[in-house]
């Protein structure tokens, strides 16, 4: 069954969205209150855009969409959200944001009525009057989404387009694809309408029941996702973002941008390895090392090695997931680095011990004590995060990096991207960032 495939597209590739969550619990523990986070990573969907879905209004929409983006933490997820409007009438929805993401799903549901709808909000898509159905026969589901069962889920030509994603830790996805109508509202009480926005409306889940997110926004770099959508309707060629800390206060934000132009000071610029952003979903980096404290660590070449004919890189930067994820010998060699810093420090071991090896009581603990890291590009540029974002926790503090088998793919997390600017240029596959508080006025 081609469903079961899905959750593992690339050979050998496994991306950690829903593989960590005793290092969530633990991230908990330390005030963080990321209880349980999923993030759903659909891969293997492509889309080429055979299918036309954009239809403009006539009217001009502004080259400028700003979505007010904040940390989820005292809701109890490890990731990032924003709130939107979909359907008309307009309903609102929290929707955690994803850069290892094509599709948009909401949890959906198609009753009327039901007392299983009094606590939660669900996309009702029968009652949205620019819902549209995508038909399962359309090249659009055939072939430019890759179907999970194919043989099963198009018993009519006019049936809606089913997906089925399953995930190696259980978590499942169930629904059909359709376009709706997303209504953001932006500053000064600006309304910005997108239209036929491609939208999952997932019926059934395997989720924590007390997942609090109504969805996820994709913005992988392809035409069906969200940011390939908001490009193409805005006229523009770029997107950025720039994350506050996870541990704000709930009224501190920053935006999710399509569009503007950024100049920060000390703006720097790196190539993103995408090949043709039309088939490429990741935002793969051109890493060629990381040093503590100015020293190269000695990791071997090729696990900086980008593979563009089998649409493959060693490193990618992903705003859903929480945690950085290091292939065993760059997480190796970073960590032996970084332990004689901690040494002193009375070890604790939590209560789930699988993610998070080195942790203390941080009784007595400075930064200072420990080595600037610096992950550097090909082109000489640095990202060097504060020592907060790879040191985390509060009280009980751990080395914030969790370890993969020596043949998957790196992953630059959220919590290591904390505040820095982020922009992504599409053209000129660049991806450039800057170090920002991150706070909108």
């Amino acid at each position: 069954m081609r469903a079961a495939v899905l959750s593992n597209a690339l050979p050998g590739r496994y991306y950690p969205q829903n593989s960590h969550l005793p290092a969530i619990r633990l991230l908990l523990s330390m005030k963080l209150k990321a209880k349980d986070v999923i993030n759903i990573n659909v891969n293997g969907l492509r889309a080429q855009g055979k299918h036309k879905q954009i239809q403009r209004r006539k009217s001009s929409k502004p080259n400028l969409l700003e979505l007010p983006l904040r940390s989820a933490a005292d809701l109890g997820a490890a990731q990032y959200f924003v709130t939107m409007r979909i359907g008309t009438p307009p309903k609102e929805f929290r929707m955690s944001v994803s850069t290892c993401s094509v599709l948009t799903w909401i949890k959906c549901s198609n009753c009327s009525s039901g007392k299983e709808l009094s606590d939660m909000r669900f996309y009702q898509p029968n009652k949205s009057r620019t819902f549209r159905n995508i038909p399962c026969s359309s090249s659009f589901c055939t072939s430019d989404l890759i179907p999970s069962q194919s043989n099963d889920i198009c018993p009519k030509r006019d049936a809606p387009c089913r997906y089925d994603y399953r995930h190696k830790d259980g978590t499942r996805l169930v629904g059909t694809i359709g376009n709706d109508t997303v209504t953001i509202r932006m500053k000064g009480n600006q309304k910005v309408i997108l239209e036929n926005v491609t939208i999952g409306c997932t019926k059934a889940t395997k989720l924590q029941i007390d997942y609090p997110l109504d969805g996820l926004l994709g913005l992988c770099p392809d035409r069906q996702s969200f940011a390939g959508t908001a490009l193409r309707q805005t006229r523009t060629t770029s997107f950025s973002y720039c994350l506050v800390d996870s541990l704000s206060p709930i009224n501190v934000s920053s935006y999710l941008v399509f569009g503007g132009s950024n100049r920060l000071p000390n703006m720097q610029e790196t190539d993103l390895l995408m090949g043709h952003w039309t088939w490429s979903i990741y935002y793969h980096l051109n890493v060629t090392g990381i040093s503590l404290d100015g020293k190269m660590l000695h990791i071997p070449s090729d696990m900086w090695l980008y593979n563009p004919n089998g649409r493959s890189g060693v490193v990618i930067l992903d705003i859903g997931t929480s945690l950085t994820a290091l292939a065993a010998p760059v997480y190796d060699n970073l960590i032996r680095g970084l332990l004689p810093s901690i040494s002193k420090f009375k070890k604790v071991k939590t209560e789930e011990n699988n993610d998070f090896k080195h942790c203390f009581n941080s009784t007595g603990f400075n930064e200072t004590l420990v080595p600037k890291l610096r992950i550097h590009f090909g082109n000489g540029a640095k990202f060097e995060p504060p020592v907060k974002n790879y040191v985390i926790g509060q009280g009980i503090k751990c080395l914030g990096f969790i370890k993969f088998d020596a043949h998957q793919t790196s992953i630059i997390g959220n919590l290591l991207q904390q505040n820095h600017f982020w922009e992504f240029d599409f053209p000129n596959y660049k991806l450039k960032f800057a170090p920002s508080t991150c706070i909108s006025d």
